[in-house]
């Protein structure tokens, strides 16, 4: 009982903190995970969703200036990359502002955004007012999603408790390999 009680308390201290500084890098993990411990009642879901906010805005905002001044030192990242990066721009001239909100949800396209914008000539502090509008919309759709699905996948455990303890978890590892095996799978070829 001491156990459990000692590992709520560390993840209201700590749980909040992995959501913001995962939340820097635009990973979708800590929210969903954050999510789903809301729903349970061991997180509280505004708070979750403010600090992955706040932690994806400054990344990426933070991410798109260090480019900016530090542009010789990316151009070891960059060359590794130039077709993607070359993308990006073509897409920033077609879509502009659409491609800033939406990258947020394309898989290996999140990062490389904000690298065209901090090599490019795009201002920064437009990029900025988007892409910060774009983090909260994430937020907020990412977080209440997760928060949501949380119960979809409860009763379903609920109607698969007659089967061993064992059975929901391996059958929740294998859904997301399967998952993580086709956005791998997606990504590679996308690329």
């Amino acid at each position: 009982m001491e156990a459990i009680q000692m590992f709520q308390e560390n993840l209201q201290t700590w749980g909040y903190l992995l959501v913001f500084v995962y939340s820097l890098g635009g990973g979708y993990v800590a929210i969903v995970a954050a999510g789903f411990l809301c729903s349970m009642g061991k997180m509280d879901i505004s708070l979750s969703i403010l600090l992955a906010f706040l932690g994806n805005a400054i990344g990426t905002n933070f991410f798109a200036l260090m480019v900016r001044m530090q542009k010789k030192d990316f151009e070891k990242y960059l060359k590794k990359h130039k077709r993607k990066v070359a993308l990006a721009f073509l897409w920033l001239k077609k879509y502009g502002i659409g491609l800033i909100l939406f990258s947020k949800y394309l898989y290996g396209i999140k990062t490389i955004v904000p690298i065209a914008i901090g090599v490019s000539r795009y201002k920064l502090k437009k990029f900025y007012f988007f892409n910060t509008l774009a983090c909260l919309v994430w937020a907020i759709s990412v977080g209440l999603v997760s928060f949501f699905a949380a119960n979809f996948f409860q009763n379903i455990l609920d109607k698969l408790s007659f089967l061993p303890t064992y059975t929901a978890p391996v059958l929740f590892i294998i859904l997301m390999l399967v998952i993580l095996g086709a956005l791998k799978i997606y990504g590679t070829k996308k690329s």
